[in-house]
């Protein structure tokens, strides 16, 4: 490491690795960490990692036991399994148990890699057969899956025997859920952010997929996605919303308003090329008269949006008055705008942030609206007011009735 030896190293490489000896290590290692990573990164994980021992000081038995228990204390959360064996051309993914709020997460990391990036830019698609077209007759036999990620996820590897990294992960998974106590009380979560919330959106569907088939995970799925960019077209969009609608699978979209990454991509690489050239535009118009329809991407899920008061005037966001006098604002819409319960969509307007409505310099898009920081402040400015809605209180107003309070 840039900044020096790490010390320890062993413990880090011992799973299960629990919350204590986690920031037991950072705290230990604080220099050569920020050397590595960075101030501002090193800082936000710091945050996040005081934010989950908050919440297991509040609700975990064991602190009123004496101090000497806390290192064996079973309610601590701890990693199960991460795969970083090539980081820097493959997805990096942890799993991990919580047993406050009884969940097993699946957390995939965003992009740092030039191997990343080449993966975010790939954005033709990938057509694979549709896992769900048995819930409902007029489904396409077929999804478009932005053949980035799929590659990424989906894709065999001829080094593991044909496995792919969704296999992988789903067998760690699996395994945990083999114990009666997890897959009776236990519900499976998954997040990321950037390229990892495009991958948690498409493990937590393919998850849904088989789970519902064979029994293996408790239903429904959450998926908490962060930053995360387009994943597949309509069809995908569709097969993803008949899922939801059968109580198998949930989504939250956190999105930064002007966070150019959630807007993108629009079309497919073939499109994208149709519209530069008017004879091949034509040519696949002609062919197929629904083909602008099928070369574009759609979101999924519910979507927070989260904005201040100079981003969003006026279009009907909700407001929080902050200590400092600025106001947070957030808006919360369903994706799958065919299927949005008729009484939402008659009440407000549910679309989303979009560039080519205006020109003014509140509405570009900026980088800095990507970063985990800004989310971080965003979503804490709106904590209070969105304390205590849940989930499934957003699909009961937004999308569906069929995820109960």
């Amino acid at each position: 490491l840039k900044g020096g030896e790490f010390k320890d190293p062993d413990l880090i490489l011992s799973l299960p690795l629990n919350l204590s000896t986690c920031v037991g290590l950072i705290e230990e290692n604080v220099d050569v960490i920020k050397q590595e990573v960075g101030d501002a990164d090193h800082e936000m994980t710091i945050k996040a990692l005081e934010s989950i021992q908050k919440r297991y000081n509040n609700n975990s038995p064991m602190m009123k036991a004496p101090l000497q228990w806390f290192k064996s204390d079973p309610f601590l959360p701890y990693l199960v399994a991460y795969g970083d064996d090539n980081p820097d051309k493959e997805l990096v993914y942890a799993v991990g148990v919580d047993p406050v709020r009884k969940r097993v997460t699946v957390a995939f990391r965003g992009s740092v890699t030039p191997s990343d990036f080449l993966t975010d830019a790939t954005i033709s698609l990938e057509r694979q057969p549709n896992p769900v077209k048995d819930l409902s007759v007029d489904q396409s036999d077929k999804i478009g899956i932005h053949k980035g990620f799929f590659n990424y996820l989906l894709k065999p590897r001829k080094e593991y025997g044909g496995e792919s990294k969704c296999a992988e992960i789903f067998q760690h998974v699996i395994k945990l859920f083999e114990d009666e106590d997890r897959k009776k009380n236990y519900k499976l979560y998954v997040t990321g952010h950037s390229l990892g919330g495009a991958l948690s959106t498409l493990f937590g569907f393919y998850a849904a997929s088989s789970a519902r088939m064979e029994g293996t995970i408790p239903l429904p799925i959450s998926v908490v996605s962060v930053a995360s960019p387009r994943v597949g077209d309509a069809a995908f969009q569709e097969a993803f919303y008949h899922l939801e609608h059968q109580g198998c699978l949930r989504h939250l979209r956190v999105a930064n308003k002007g966070d150019p990454v959630t807007i993108m991509p629009e079309s497919s690489g073939i499109k994208v090329f149709a519209l530069m050239s008017p004879i091949t535009y034509a040519a696949l118009k002609f062919s197929d008269s629904k083909f602008e329809e099928k070369e574009t991407y759609r979101h999924t899920g519910i979507k927070l949006l989260l904005s201040k008061k100079d981003q969003a005037e006026g279009d009907g966001t909700e407001q929080q008055q902050q200590e400092n006098g600025d106001i947070q604002q957030y808006r919360i819409s369903y994706s799958c705008k065919k299927y949005i319960k008729e009484e939402v969509n008659s009440k407000k307007k549910t679309t989303g942030f979009n560039i080519l409505k205006s020109f003014s310099k509140k509405d570009i898009p900026e980088v800095v609206n990507h970063f985990g920081d800004t989310y971080y402040n965003n979503l804490t400015s709106v904590k209070d007011s969105l304390s205590e809605v849940t989930l499934n209180d957003l699909y009961l107003s937004h999308a569906s009735s069929v995820f109960s309070k």
